[in-house]
């Protein structure tokens, strides 16, 4: 085995020592942070927690702080004797988002069932079929298109809700809270694309609304598979990186 110089050790030390100060840096700058966070206070520290969900089983609470310099993302937690701790779980000056990964096979499937569904409704009362036909033999273009327009929405409105504090979090990932109409607009959106697209003809407005509620419920079932204790109200998703 290589021993180390004296230097190297020396040097090793610095790089570890640099490395605790700086965190030590940063968690002080959290707990700042979380004792200045009042909604009706205002202070100079221009920091953000953003809608800390709390696990009341462990009285662990998730955070996302935001400084004018970086972004936080802490832990808290309530300790005996009427004390708390707090993590440092990561932290950076730019914070990158990437939409959560949705099922095309669920969603795809669920398209699928319910447009064969639609067939044999509209036929026994003698309503026209080939919108239905075609989003069958369309279904996997379908899909990925309406996973597209979920996944860029996300992004968008996810990152927007971060910087204005309306965002939840929990772990890495950051979410809509109480948006039901984030699913019916990309369900709206999906649902004219196809019929621009795929549909020759007028299309009544009941046959349009069927289309986008099978939109509606297929997304729905994806979405669901992401939602949690933590995340009940997850209409759109990301997973957050803090990178310097």
């Amino acid at each position: 085995m290589t021993r180390k110089t004296a230097s190297e050790v020396g040097e090793s030390t610095d790089q570890g020592n640099e490395k605790n100060v700086a965190l030590e840096t940063v968690e002080d700058k959290a707990r700042e942070a979380l004792k200045h966070d009042h909604p009706g206070k205002a202070c100079d520290v221009t920091v953000r927690a953003h809608n800390r969900d709390h696990d009341s089983t462990h009285s662990v609470t998730d955070h996302l702080i935001r400084t004018g310099e970086e972004w936080i993302g802490v832990q808290t937690w309530a300790e005996a004797g009427g004390g708390s701790g707090v993590a440092v779980k990561d932290h950076g000056e730019t914070l990158q988002v990437e939409a959560l990964e949705l099922d095309h096979d669920l969603i795809a499937d669920r398209i699928r069932s319910e447009a064969l569904d639609a067939i044999d409704t509209h036929e026994e009362v003698g309503r026209p079929v080939k919108p239905f036909t075609a989003l069958v033999r369309n279904v996997t273009e379908v899909a990925d298109d309406l996973v597209t327009r979920w996944q860029t929405g996300s992004e968008q409105v996810v990152k927007e809700r971060l910087y204005e504090g309306l965002a939840g979090w929990t772990g890495r990932t950051a979410w809509t809270a109480h948006e039901d109409e984030a699913i019916y607009i990309e369900a709206d959106r999906a649902a004219t694309w196809f019929i621009d697209e795929h549909v020759t003809g007028d299309v009544s407005d009941d046959v349009e609304a069927t289309i986008q509620d099978i939109y509606v419920e297929a997304l729905y079932d994806a979405v669901g598979d992401h939602r949690s204790r933590q995340t009940p109200h997850l209409e759109y998703g990301v997973e957050v990186t803090l990178v310097d």
